[in-house]
């Protein structure tokens, strides 16, 4: 996160908020300047896993 960012947790979780949009509240949770990814099985973290790193990708972050 930049310092010099005027309301950079509040940015940060805007753009979370908006890019993680369809999975918020299914497997992932953002908070100030945490991704909170949750699974039931260690394969189904896994493909949440790839899911989320996809998308940070797609967004250059």
């Amino acid at each position: 996160m930049p310092f010099g960012l005027t309301n950079a947790p509040t940015t940060f979780c805007m753009l979370m908020n908006k890019i993680f949009h369809p999975y918020l509240d299914k497997f992932v949770v953002v908070y100030l300047n945490d991704i909170v990814i949750y699974s039931d099985t260690l394969k189904e973290h896994v493909e949440h896993l790839r899911k989320v790193f996809k998308i940070l990708r797609q967004n250059e972050l």
